[in-house]
């Protein structure tokens, strides 16, 4: 398992106290019926966007984290989803087999928007 997300170039340099603001967009990656997937972004007052996610694991347990610069600031949602989803990857073993091929496809449909 890598230990660092692909996506780390995205990130915004900064130093400064971050508090959680609320999602203003969200985007379900996955809904399965054991499993399911949730990112949301926000933008901040800077011009910068900031992300979270919610997943509901398959052994019945949650992880949420509001969104907040302190996951990091992104010049564009884009990169913000595109961060996010390289750090569902890096929990990749964890999820089972639906969810591991929703979180690839939607890498993929980012990835393949930056080429239009």
């Amino acid at each position: 398992m890598s230990t660092k997300n692909r996506y780390e170039y995205l990130k915004i340099d900064f130093l400064e106290d971050v508090s959680p603001v609320e999602a203003q967009s969200t985007w379900c990656v996955t809904k399965g019926r054991r499993e399911s997937v949730t990112i949301f972004s926000s933008l901040l007052p800077d011009g910068s966007w900031v992300y979270g996610y919610a997943v509901n694991w398959a052994n019945g347990r949650t992880s949420v984290q509001q969104p907040t610069a302190a996951l990091g600031r992104f010049r564009s949602q884009r990169d913000a989803k595109l961060y996010a989803i390289g750090f569902m990857l890096l929990y990749l073993d964890y999820f089972i087999e639906d969810t591991r091929i929703d979180l690839r496809r939607a890498e993929a449909s980012l990835l393949q928007a930056e080429l239009f």
